[in-house]
């Protein structure tokens, strides 16, 4: 909209939608409201979008408005959210990855949620990595996986991130019934040097795609194709002979062919990526949660002295360890700090009690990293405290795992957006906490464990949260 004066054209900014009902940040260009800001700050910049919001005073506006708020992003109508509350259906919503989908191939993140194929893909998983019981049994081989780890490394100094990376590649591949790729374990690729970069970055690519807007991104995951195939080709024999949980013989199931050296030769690049996504998915976030589990407590006196202090009883190591990981997740994350996803039809929200119509196309974000640290959940929200867990879990009369079930809003590390029974949360997270529960058992037991050099600022310019300065690490066996 504009208005004409004596000497020029002024342009006026575009008023807000819902004037009354829910609170609007206007923009700094009346042009593209927050859009061409957004695109300096964040895509070019190397900004995350938690940080982009509070400084353009967006996430102050929505905190004192009930937790929302909307802004234009250019043509785009978005909904801004810092609660960890549902506020829609998940089939009100594009799929999760629809705008990505030649990043990831099939995957069931760029299915509909009424998709069938998509409830098929989804059950493999979760009958592995998301069943409780059979998770529970793997403590054992985590752990003598973890000492195998350590045995093949000499007690030296080595940058804490990549060590986190390498431990959990390592030791998800060599678990009976997970992945089976004992012959040339993940690790091993990880300093690959054709395959190196996307071994370790797969990820930080993705998001940058998926939080940033930036669809150049895309370009640079392709190696994601040739990567699996070698994984498939180079550990053929051992995932032959793996039981049959394993996650890649489950996918050729769900492909509807027999693995074998012949079949991987008939993938088709969106079957490798679909697949490639699987296999990298198992360590990737997994080792960032271990890497802020192990900066934090590192440099949180208490918390570490009782989780050191916990380790003579195995229930009890169990249970501290747990709330260590959980509130990690919570602080740190293993996810980029504001995702979206865009309205598919019309859809009504409830909002300081009053019904609002959404438009068809609005994208809706939350701020994942602010949302974490609602003080109205939390009891000291900006710091690292296990006792923030336990509060949620003793309101709820529930031990801390049973927050991971879907239906528990109070942390959001395993959705991209929280919707009405969040049937797209993370089907592994069950596998990724007891996995990392039992390494740090593992790690910290008969061992001593020196970290120096952590800093646990947020890294600028990272699309993926990682600490500002991860430091460093070195283990020794106690005689």
């Amino acid at each position: 909209m504009t208005i004409r004066t004596s000497k020029t054209l002024i342009q006026r900014a575009r008023p807000a939608p819902f004037p009354g009902l829910i609170a609007h940040a206007p923009g700094p260009d009346p042009a593209t409201e927050h859009g061409s800001a957004f695109q300096a700050a964040v895509i070019e910049g190397g900004l995350n979008a938690s940080d982009y919001f509070a400084r353009s005073g967006v996430s102050k506006l929505a905190s004192r408005s009930g937790g929302l708020c909307t802004l234009w992003m250019g043509n785009d109508l978005a909904l801004y959210q810092n609660k960890n509350e549902p506020l829609v259906q998940d089939h009100d919503l594009m799929p999760s990855i629809s705008t990505n989908a030649g990043l990831f191939g099939s995957f069931m993140g760029g299915l509909d949620a009424n998709d069938p194929s998509r409830a098929a893909k989804r059950k493999f998983v979760e009958r592995i990595l998301g069943n409780a019981r059979f998770v529970g049994g793997l403590s054992d081989e985590i752990t003598a996986a973890t000492r195998s780890y350590l045995r093949l490394q000499p007690p030296r100094e080595a940058p804490l991130d990549r060590y986190c990376l390498n431990l959990t590649a390592y030791v998800d591949s060599i678990i009976p019934g997970l992945l089976d790729l004992r012959v040339r374990p993940l690790s091993d690729y990880l300093t690959d040097a054709t395959f190196g970069k996307i071994a370790t970055s797969f990820f930080e690519i993705a998001s940058e795609a998926i939080s940033k807007l930036n669809v150049t991104a895309i370009e640079d995951a392709d190696l994601i194709v040739e990567l699996t195939a070698r994984i498939l080709l180079d550990n053929c024999e051992s995932i032959e002979r793996a039981p049959a949980t394993n996650l890649i013989r489950s996918q050729f199931d769900n492909f509807g062919i027999p693995f074998s050296r012949s079949t991987v030769s008939t993938l088709t690049d969106v079957q490798l990526k679909e697949l490639g996504t699987l296999i990298v998915a198992t360590y990737d976030t997994t080792a960032l949660s271990l890497l802020w589990t192990i900066a934090y407590m590192e440099t949180t006196p208490d918390a570490r002295a009782k989780f050191v202090g916990s380790l003579g009883d195995d229930t009890l190591a169990q249970n501290t360890a747990t709330l260590m990981v959980l509130e990690a997740i919570r602080l740190g994350g293993s996810n980029p700090t504001s995702l979206w996803r865009k309205s598919q039809h019309p859809v009504t929200i409830r909002h300081r009690g009053n019904s609002i119509d959404i438009p068809v196309g609005t994208m809706f974000w939350l701020d994942r990293r602010l949302a974490n640290r609602d003080p109205q959940r939390f009891a000291h929200p900006e710091v690292y405290d296990p006792r923030n867990i336990e509060g949620i879990a003793n309101q709820g009369a529930v031990n801390a795992a049973a927050l991971l079930a879907r239906n528990r809003y109070e942390i959001n590390s395993f959705s991209m957006i929280n919707t009405v029974r969040n049937p797209r949360k993370c089907p592994g997270r069950i596998f990724s906490v007891r996995a990392q529960t039992s390494m740090l058992i593992a790690l910290y037991r008969n061992n001593k464990v020196v970290v120096d050099g952590v800093s646990t600022e947020l890294m600028p310019a990272s699309t993926m949260p990682r600490p500002l300065r991860p430091g460093s690490i070195r283990i020794e066996p106690i005689q």
